[in-house]
């Protein structure tokens, strides 16, 4: 199945409701209207009709966050509507508003539950505090490992431009795969594994 992982944002919901066009800098799948959400347009470019999909939506327990999933949903409620895939519920994951180490373990415990064999994983690293953006990236390549027949779909970044008022969504997904490469070269004691990452990269 397709999963779409997401962090609610910490952002006033005020804020939020401007949205953005997010212009797509490494892939054009990504182009979408404007929203305030990065993962809408990865759903928009890879949820197709009829197809049900899960979305997981991680919200720390601040009223920020909260308002913020309700945005979300609507959002996703009228995509929905427009693409025509089915998602029955939004899988909400509350975490603490924390950076302790107690509550990241918590947030990463409960993301993997979520994986499972035959997936293919979406995410949005935007938003949330840099350590939960660690803990989700932590949580999708523990599904790609350990899972069987698990496939990156496509991972984004998006950002916001303040002095040239630009919003721009990046596909990242080739760096969970290099981060998987890096591993098993190492698992493999590859001889010379600097100078044949350098290779792959050019």
């Amino acid at each position: 199945m397709k999963k779409f992982i997401m962090v609610s944002p910490f952002q006033p919901v005020d804020s939020m409701k401007k949205g953005h066009i997010y212009t797509p800098e490494n892939n054009p799948d990504l182009n979408y209207t404007e929203t305030s959400f990065p993962i809408i347009p990865v759903i928009n470019a890879y949820a197709e009709k009829d197809e049900e999909i899960e979305i997981i939506a991680v919200v720390s327990e601040y009223k920020n966050a909260e308002d913020n999933f309700e945005l979300f949903k609507n959002e996703i409620e009228k995509l929905s509507k427009e693409k025509g895939f089915v998602c029955d519920e939004i899988k909400k994951v509350s975490v603490p508003y924390s950076d302790d180490l107690d509550s990241q373990l918590e947030m990463f415990g409960k993301l993997i539950d979520y994986t499972s064999d035959n997936d293919m994983l979406y995410a949005d690293i935007t938003y949330g505090s840099k350590v939960m953006t660690q803990i989700l990236t932590m949580a999708v390549n523990y599904g790609y490992r350990i899972h069987k027949n698990v496939a990156l779909g496509c991972i984004v970044y998006g950002k916001f431009d303040h002095m040239l008022q630009k919003a721009s969504i990046y596909d990242v997904t080739s760096l969970n795969y290099m981060d998987e490469i890096v591993r098993v070269m190492a698992e493999n004691k590859i001889s010379n594994p600097t100078e044949k990452i350098k290779k792959l990269l050019k």
